[in-house]
C-alpha cells in the first residue's frame, strides 16, 4: 500500500512556496525530490499539479491529496497536504456491498462508520453523516443490554444475541447481533458489530444457494457432491411473472420438508423443478429417484415401486423398489394421476405409515423420503373426475407449484429460443440471425407440447438452416402446415397422391424412409443428431439407416 505522507508548504502573500516540510512518513523518494523543486513557484505554477480550492483537493500525477489552507502570520500562510486514504475508501466500498448491517464504534461508543445496509435498516438517509453520534442517541436500548456496549465493557465477543428495540426514527427492529471488541496492547480501541434482520437472512440464503449451485456445476467432478440430478432452478429459462412466481415459491419451499405437488402440462419442465427443489434441500446429498408413473403398466408398477421378494411369483427375485432406493432422499412421482385408484391407495398407506412391504414379503421396511409429485392436469379437476384420490392429494400437496404453459408466457419465447441456440449451435454454421417471419410463426402457435415442443421444432430448424439465418422455410413441413391454434388442417378429400393399392405396410415403409432421409439430411448426415431430432435412440436410428441404406 502507498505510504500516507503529510507535506507542509509555507507560502508568502503571493502564494509562492517559501519552504517544504514533511510531517510523517517520507519514504516516497520521487515525491520528496519533486516537491523540493516547488520552492519559488506559485501553487498554480507547480508542474504536474491540479488544485481544486473549492473541494480542497490536489492532484500530482496520479496521486490525490486533501489539503487545508490557513494563515501563520500576517504575511505567511501554510498548506497542509495529506495523501488521500485510498485503502479506507476501498474498505468502505466493500462494507457497503455487504447485505448485513455493519457498525464501527470508538471506545467512547461514538459511531465511526455505518454501512449502507445499516442505514437502510434504521431508515436513515444514505447521505446523512452520523459519525460522532453516540450509540444510545441512535438506538433506544438499555445500556446494560446493548450488544456493543456489553462487548466493550467485558472486552469479550458477544455472539448470536437476539434484540428487539426501536431506532430514534421510530422503526421497530428485530435482529440477531454479533459484536467484537478491538483491543490493542491492552487498550480498547472500539468495537465492530454485525446485525441481521429476517429480510437480510433470507436474501443471504438465496445468494448462498446460488453460489453453491454455480460451484457444483463448475467444480471438477471428484470434488462435487454425489448427485442424481442434472438441473437446478437456475437452469429454468424465462422472466415472465408466472414462471418467476413458481420459481420463487419452489425456492422458498425447497429447504423445508413439505411434500410438493408440481402442476403443469406435459413439456413445461416439471422434472427440472423437482430436481431444483431437491438440489436446494437438506437431502441434496442423498438420492433423487424419478418415477414416470405413466411409463409402467398397471401389472408392473407395484413391483417397481415397492420391490419384490424372492418366491412371490414365478421368477421373482429379491429386488429393491424405487421408493426404497430413494430412502433418505427425494422421490419424484411424475404424473401421479396416471396410477389407478387402487395403486394410489397402496401408495397412500406407505406415505402415512412410513413403511413398505415388498411384493410377496411380510417384513416392514422403514421409509424416510421427501415426496415431490406432479400432475399434467389441474389436480382439483382430477379429484372431481375421480382420477385422483382426495386423501392422496392432501398427503402429497402440502405446497402446490403451478408452472404456466408456454402459451401463457409467450414473452419468454425469445429468451428460450436464443438459449436453445446457444446450447446447440452447429459448429460449421452457427446461427447469427432470426428473420421476423420465423418469430411470427413461433408467436402464432399455441404450443400444446410447451417448451419440449419448442426445442423439438428448433432442433429441426437449426439443423435445416444453411447460412446461419433462421427463416420460415426452416421449420419442418408439418409445422408449416398447421393453422393458428396448433391444429392441422383437415383434408376435404383423401390424398390422391398415394397409391393405396400398394397396401398399408408398403405405404408405412415408404413414409418411414422419407422421414428418415429428410431428418438425416437436415442434421448434416449426423446419426446422433438425427436420433435426437426424431426422438429415438441412436441404436434404433442406426438400425433404420442400415435398413434403408442411408449409412453407405
Amino acid at each position: 500500500m502507498p505510504s500516507v505522507i503529510d507535506i507542509l508548504l509555507l507560502l508568502d502573500q503571493e502564494s509562492v512556496v517559501q519552504s517544504v516540510e514533511y510531517r510523517g512518513d517520507p519514504r516516497d523518494a520521487v515525491l520528496r525530490e519533486a516537491s523540493e523543486r516547488w520552492k519559488g513557484l506559485a501553487l498554480r505554477e507547480i508542474p504536474e499539479t491540479e488544485w481544486d480550492f473549492g473541494a480542497k483537493r490536489m492532484r500530482w500525477k496520479n496521486c490525490y491529496f486533501e489539503f487545508d489552507l490557513f494563515p501563520v502570520t500576517a504575511s505567511l500562510q501554510c498548506v497542509a497536504l495529506r495523501r488521500e486514504n485510498v485503502r479506507e475508501k476501498l474498505m468502505e466500498a466493500v462494507l457497503d456491498q455487504l447485505g448485513e448491517s455493519v457498525e464501527l464504534y470508538s471506545a467512547d461508543s461514538a459511531f465511526r462508520f455505518a454501512n449502507r445496509a445499516c442505514k437502510q435498516m434504521l431508515d436513515i438517509p444514505a447521505e446523512r453523516d452520523i459519525e460522532g453520534q453516540k450509540l444510545l442517541d441512535i438506538f433506544e436500548v438499555p445500556a446494560e443490554y446493548s450488544t456493543n456496549l456489553t462487548a466493550m465493557r467485558t472486552r469479550a465477543p458477544v455472539r448470536g444475541r437476539f434484540d428487539s428495540y426501536k431506532s430514534t426514527t421510530g422503526k421497530t427492529l428485530t435482529t440477531v447481533n454479533y459484536a467484537y471488541p478491538v483491543v490493542e496492547e491492552g487498550r480498547l480501541l472500539g468495537c465492530v458489530s454485525f446485525e441481521w434482520d429476517m429480510g437480510m437472512v433470507q436474501t443471504k440464503m438465496r445468494e448462498l444457494d446460488g453460489i453453491q449451485q454455480i460451484l457444483i456445476r463448475r467444480l471438477p467432478s471428484p470434488l462435487k457432491t454425489p448427485r442424481d440430478t442434472r438441473y437446478t432452478l437456475q437452469d429454468l429459462v424465462g422472466s415472465s411473472p408466472g414462471l418467476l412466481s413458481a420459481i420463487e415459491l419452489a425456492s422458498r419451499m425447497a429447504p423445508k420438508e413439505n411434500s410438493v405437488l408440481i402442476q403443469g402440462e406435459t413439456g413445461t419442465g416439471k422434472e427440472i423443478f423437482a430436481q431444483g427443489i431437491h438440489a436446494l434441500s437438506p437431502r441434496r446429498k442423498e438420492k433423487f429417484v424419478a418415477v414416470n408413473c405413466a411409463a409402467f403398466p398397471e401389472s408392473l408398477i407395484e413391483g417397481m415401486l415397492f420391490g419384490t421378494a424372492k418366491g412371490a411369483f414365478t421368477g421373482s427375485v429379491d429386488r429393491v423398489g424405487l421408493i426404497e432406493a430413494a430412502n433418505h432422499g427425494t422421490l419424484f412421482l411424475d404424473e401421479i394421476n396416471s396410477m389407478s385408484l387402487a395403486m394410489q391407495a397402496k401408495l397412500l398407506r406407505v406415505l402415512q405409515e412410513r413403511t413398505l412391504r415388498r411384493v410377496g414379503s411380510t417384513a416392514d421396511i422403514p421409509i424416510d423420503v421427501r415426496l415431490i409429485a406432479s400432475t399434467n392436469e389441474d389436480a382439483f379437476k382430477l379429484i372431481e373426475q375421480g382420477k385422483l384420490r382426495k386423501d392422496l392429494f392432501y398427503r402429497v400437496a402440502s405446497v402446490i407449484v403451478e408452472i404456466p404453459p408456454l402459451r401463457e408466457r409467450i414473452e419468454d419465447l425469445e429468451e428460450l429460443t436464443w438459449h436453445y441456440i446457444g446450447e446447440n449451435q452447429p459448429a460449421a454454421r452457427p446461427i447469427e440471425r432470426i428473420e421476423p417471419a420465423f418469430w411470427q410463426k413461433l408467436r402464432e402457435h399455441d404450443w400444446p407440447g410447451n417448451v419440449r415442443e419448442l426445442f423439438h421444432i428448433l432442433s429441426y430448424a437449426v439443423n435445416a438452416s444453411e447460412d446461419g439465418v433462421l427463416r420460415e422455410e426452416d421449420f419442418p413441413a408439418y409445422f408449416l402446415g398447421r393453422k393458428e391454434g396448433g391444429r392441422a388442417p383437415r383434408r376435404a378429400e383423401p390424398d390422391t397422391g398415394l397409391d393405396l393399392r400398394k397396401g398399408l405396410n408398403a405405404l408405412v415403409r415408404d413414409y418411414e424412409q422419407h422421414v428418415l432421409r429428410e431428418a438425416y439430411a437436415a442434421c448434416g448426415e449426423n446419426a446422433t443428431k438425427t436420433a435426437e431430432l426424431l426422438g429415438i435412440s441412436r441404436q434404433s436410428c442406426q438400425y433404420y439407416m442400415k435398413k434403408y441404406g442411408l449409412n453407405r
